[in-house]
């Protein structure tokens, strides 16, 4: 039966179909139907997903999928939210990320949750791997702004910087500079888990010369009367989020946040600001977002 269908469909072919098999469920399933659709699956895998990082050595998971672009990896279990896994129970991504640096140098995408990322892997990220375009790091802790200014200053084509509920050490707010002049692959900033500011001419050039950016969250440290701005910098913007502001609110910020607003066009998502605003403001908002959804 299966030297029928090999003859009629080509590894090329085949390749092409598993493409489209995006759910690791079925690409495991796939692997499992013959050993030419298994050798098939391993080398045209692209993606991979690591549920827990203590599963599988990082060298078995290289040497099973060795044409691999992106990764996901999870570390402490998930009550670790709640403060619930002692201090040093583990989930350091090092390893994998060195395993990594000498094997998937195309490597474009790492996303981590609930691990350990020092500013040395955040380094060795940026040194490794020159094609590299996305990085999420959810819930994760043990870097600084110093690593951040690592990936800044070196990862030419980076399309996404999450880090979402991250704990960073704010050594400095100037790491945005980092960003050289030439760069303008940006298109999705969130640096809502800061606690200090950041250098708001630093910000603004980085959106000014983003002609791609759809998202941007940023913390509270970024003044509000200079939301506007930011907002007539960058107006195909899609989703927008900032902190939340507690001072009142003077009428000439509203109304400039009025008019930066009406020109986003293709906004869809808002959050932060808005809770802190008068609620005449706020239906207004509400009103306007609506009429582009």
């Amino acid at each position: 039966m299966y030297k029928r269908v090999g003859l009629s469909f080509p590894e090329e072919v085949l390749e092409h179909v598993f493409s489209f098999i995006e759910l690791d469920k079925d690409r495991n399933s796939v692997s499992l139907v013959c050993k030419s659709w298994y050798e098939i699956e391993r080398w045209c895998r692209k993606k991979v997903f690591i549920g827990n990082c203590y599963a599988v050595r990082p060298g078995r998971v290289i040497g099973r999928f060795p044409k691999v672009r992106s990764v996901e990896i999870k570390g402490k279990p998930h009550f670790a939210d709640f403060n619930l896994v002692p201090e040093g129970w583990g989930g350091y991504v090092y390893p994998w990320i060195e395993a990594m640096s000498r094997s998937y140098t195309w490597l474009e995408e790492i996303r981590l949750k609930r691990m350990v990322v020092s500013d040395e892997c955040l380094d060795l990220i940026a040194k490794s791997f020159k094609n590299f375009k996305v990085l999420v790091l959810s819930s994760c802790d043990g870097f600084s702004t110093d690593g951040l200014a690592a990936i800044a200053s070196t990862c030419r084509n980076l399309k996404e910087l999450d880090l979402r509920e991250s704990d960073v050490d704010d050594v400095s707010g100037h790491w945005l500079s980092h960003f050289p002049d030439s760069y303008t692959s940006l298109v999705s900033l969130n640096i809502s888990c800061l606690v200090s500011e950041v250098s708001f001419s630093a910000l603004e050039r980085l959106v000014c010369r983003s002609p791609n950016l759809k998202s941007l969250k940023l913390n509270r440290a970024v003044p509000l009367e200079k939301l506007a701005t930011l907002l007539l910098r960058a107006p195909q913007l899609e989703e927008f989020g900032t902190g939340v502001y507690s001072a009142e609110v003077r009428p000439d910020v509203l109304s400039a946040l009025s008019v930066a607003l009406s020109g986003c066009k293709k906004l869809k998502w808002l959050s932060g600001f808005w809770d802190a605003l008068p609620l005449t403001f706020l239906h207004f908002i509400r009103f306007a977002v609506a009429l582009q959804l």
